[in-house]
């Protein structure tokens, strides 16, 4: 692999610009923006080997934060219609094993299941949403085109080859893949902590 050399935009000017770019431009190359959500987010995964509090330290590091799940789902449905390679690589069931942190923490409270985001900050009361484990499964397309507010399926969504596992206490929510299955899984232990795991970034726009 080329080495990449930092140099001052003064001396930048002196060189070709066919050959040397600005470290700006390569690092925005590697993300998406996504219109609807006004956000860049990045094509790769961060923190890996992270549990879920590290990872929103490790996104913050880079400059951003983690995806909430409703985010995360407009980014698999412009990856689907822009970047078909990198929606193939978050989804597709084949080796190896890729796995990233979502920022949805659940809690019960006295008058019900709650969702929490912004690394617990906001909290906002589960309105509807499948709340049982399909294994397999639902229907990806489905899923990504008619979700509730908050992300989560909807409770008649078509039936199909995506494990999902509800929302429980005290849990967070991943994505994640491999040679076996696909799956949205809201039940993981916070605490988790895995070589394949990471957490995607994600930068307001500007």
């Amino acid at each position: 692999m080329t080495p990449i050399i930092e140099v001052n935009k003064e001396t930048l000017k002196t060189l070709n610009p066919k050959v040397y770019t600005l470290r700006g431009d390569l690092e925005q190359k590697n993300y998406i923006h996504v219109p609807k959500l006004n956000l860049d987010i990045s094509k790769q995964r961060f923190g890996f080997n992270k549990n879920w509090d590290e990872a929103h330290e490790v996104a913050k590091e880079q400059g951003g934060r983690m995806l909430t799940l409703p985010e995360f789902r407009e980014f698999l449905i412009y990856t689907r219609d822009n970047d078909k390679e990198l929606f193939n690589e978050i989804t597709e069931v084949r080796s190896p094993w890729r796995v990233e942190w979502i920022d949805a923490y659940f809690e019960q409270r006295k008058d019900g299941l709650y969702m929490l985001t912004n690394n617990k900050a906001n909290a906002e009361k589960i309105n509807g949403g499948l709340m049982e484990d399909r294994t397999p499964g639902i229907d990806l397309t489905n899923w990504l085109n008619n979700s509730t507010k908050q992300g989560l399926p909807q409770k008649n969504i078509k039936k199909g080859n995506l494990w999902y596992f509800h929302p429980r206490d005290g849990r967070v929510a991943w994505f994640d893949a491999d040679s076996d299955m696909a799956g949205l899984d809201c039940c993981r232990n916070p605490s988790g902590r895995y070589s394949s795991l990471g957490v995607r970034v994600a930068k307001q726009h500007e």
